[in-house]
């Protein structure tokens, strides 16, 4: 059977979880030999380690962010996407170049830009608005990865219902640590003891200040933590970094590799995201695999990720968070019962099934 050639976009420059995601689906779609694989990327490097095979190329193309997206997108894409002469043209990241002459497919991450929109500067706003708008408007397959993105999808853009596909991204196993290994790495981090967690882009919906703010009324309460905050700085970060700079005691990590950041989560003994949107929750979902008790807002596709395998903040406030970590690092039962159901959930999403539905979208695409 003839495998259909599928050229991707992954804009590997940035972390966070379009970056994550869009480096593992590589891997999961080379690894099922369904498609032949272009992948167009600002970073060949990160692929690297893909296993020998015919079945995947890879395509530098200078893709950057800001404002030089709209130069690479609209004309150094098209320009790749000429000479590949691919079967479907997937855009993993939310738009599409105005002139695609392949059947497409994008990824629409979220829509907080809809939902939220005073958590976005307006130049950063505008841009992702009519970059989805049309995006959406053309593609002949759309990817979300939750219901709850799904759902956001159909109010603000009730003619993509039909062509929407539901595919969960994969959650990883974590890697087994040494427990010497383990010391060593929190001692080159500077980690505390005992702290709480949250991993993400520092913004403004991510609510990261009142993470801080509730783990500092906890040691009020004669608790011994301290905040551990891990992610690059993003949009309308400034009270986020008022409290870190408010709080002395609060570590804040901006890059970290694979491997440490590994070790934040074997470490810590609880993970905290109280953010008041989420598309899927990536570092919420590695939080779950690696046995962190979560807690976690009840909103968007957090409940859907998580199931029973988190606590559910009865607010996005400080006074919610600290109860809920009161609680929980009271009651060791509590601790050891959250984390085996993270491990049980997070064991419900691979990447092969992540793979899977990307093809049925291709095949949709295709008709």
């Amino acid at each position: 059977m003839t495998v259909p050639h599928v050229a991707i976009a992954v804009l590997c420059g940035t972390t966070g979880g379009p970056a994550t995601y869009g480096r593992k689906l590589v891997r999961a779609l080379q690894a099922t030999g369904e498609a032949k694989l272009s992948v167009l990327t600002d970073r060949p490097a990160a692929f690297e380690q893909l296993p020998a095979n015919t079945n995947c190329d890879l395509v530098e193309v200078p893709m950057h962010g800001g404002i030089d997206r709209l130069r690479w997108q609209h004309l150094a894409v098209p320009k790749a996407l000429r000479k590949l002469r691919p079967d479907v043209y997937h855009d993993t990241k939310n738009a599409l170049p105005w002139r695609v002459r392949c059947p497409s497919v994008v990824t629409v991450h979220d829509l907080a830009y809809h939902t939220i929109p005073n958590s976005f500067g307006f130049a950063s706003r505008q841009f992702l608005l009519r970059a989805t708008r049309s995006a959406v408007r053309r593609a002949n397959a759309i990817i979300v990865p939750s219901q709850a993105t799904a759902d956001d999808l159909a109010k603000f853009y009730s003619s993509s219902i039909e062509r929407t596909h539901i595919v969960p991204h994969g959650i990883d196993t974590p890697p087994d640590h040494d427990p010497k290994q383990t010391e060593q790495d929190a001692q080159r981090l500077g980690l505390p003891s005992n702290f709480v967690l949250h991993v993400g882009t520092i913004q403004a919906r991510k609510n990261v200040d009142l993470v801080i703010a509730a783990v500092r009324q906890l040691r009020a309460k004669g608790f011994d933590y301290r905040a551990v905050i891990v992610g690059r700085r993003g949009w309308l970060s400034e009270r986020a970094f008022a409290e870190i700079k408010r709080d002395d005691t609060a570590i804040w990590l901006e890059h970290l590799n694979e491997h440490d950041l590994a070790a934040c989560y074997a470490l810590a003994a609880a993970f905290v995201s109280p953010s008041a949107y989420e598309g899927f929750g990536l570092a919420v979902a590695d939080a779950l695999a690696a046995g962190v008790p979560t807690v976690i807002a009840n909103v968007s596709s957090l409940p859907e990720l998580c199931g029973d395998a988190a606590i559910r903040l009865t607010s996005i406030s400080t006074e919610a968070i600290m109860s809920a970590l009161e609680s929980l690092l009271h009651d060791h039962a509590e601790q050891a019962k959250f984390a085996k159901l993270g491990r049980e959930r997070a064991a419900q999403f691979s990447w092969q099934a992540c793979a899977t539905g990307h093809l049925n979208a291709y095949r949709q695409a295709l008709q």
